[in-house]
């Protein structure tokens, strides 16, 4: 997980379009749900994507790394924000739609974690409520061994995170080695593991199927990791 690296996770992660991909999830939201007026977030991070989702719906968002709630809050103050575990949480509300980005679902590490999260996820949705989520690779679409690297380059602080992957039985581990440099610590190295499941496609599908949701899948995505679309089933 995201640990000493919260800090500087923006940064990190500054190459990606939050805007446009705000403005996809906007349209595949208004097209398919057009009177949505809430969102949950799961695993909602430092809420980047909220700046723009925000003008146009109401939106909470709960994640496990404490920093990022701090985060959150400040960039959306009309937005509840909590520290929760997506296996299991109670907000006592329900929303019209639940979002769950940038594959957070990869780190649970089994599938019965997934129908667990799934299935709680399907209790804070509304009658007709939708369901996105964004998963991590497969075994089929996973490249080991890559050599990743990415940079930050500001005056005042120089950020360089580079880990090389590699696929342990049904997981991808993630070792990102840091380096932090600024004016007042230096430079700075420290490490961190993630490690997320690699969860076939009709793994996921058993799983909506499980929680009691619909589900269609989209190959692509908002980044190429496809989405999955769920939709909760109206009582006949």
């Amino acid at each position: 997980m995201f640990t000493d690296s919260s800090d500087i996770y923006d940064l990190v992660y500054s190459f990606k379009d939050y805007e446009k991909e705000s403005a996809d999830i906007i349209q595949v939201i208004k097209s398919a749900r057009p009177e949505c007026k809430s969102i949950l977030d799961i695993g909602c991070g430092t809420s980047e994507h909220h700046k723009y989702l925000s003008k146009y719906f109401s939106i909470d968002g709960i994640d496990l790394n404490d920093k990022f709630i701090v985060t959150s809050k400040q960039k959306n103050p009309s937005g509840h924000y909590s520290v929760a575990n997506m296996k299991q949480f109670d907000l006592n509300k329900q929303y019209d739609v639940i979002i769950c980005l940038f594959s957070s679902i990869g780190y649970l590490q089994t599938v019965d974690e997934i129908i667990s999260a799934l299935k709680c996820f399907n209790k804070h949705l509304k009658p007709n409520g939708l369901l996105i989520v964004e998963p991590w690779f497969n075994k089929d679409n996973w490249h080991k061994g890559k050599v990743h690297m990415i940079a930050s380059d500001k005056e005042d602080i120089k950020i360089c995170r580079m880990n090389r992957s590699y696929l342990s039985g049904d997981f991808s581990i993630l070792n990102f080695h840091y380096l932090v440099g600024n004016m007042d610590k230096g430079v700075q190295h420290f490490q961190e593991e993630h490690k997320l499941r690699l969860t076939s496609k009709e793994e996921m599908f058993n799983a909506f199927k499980l929680a009691d949701l619909d589900v269609t899948f989209d190959e692509k995505g908002l980044i190429g990791r496809g989405m999955y679309y769920g939709n909760k089933k109206t009582t006949p």
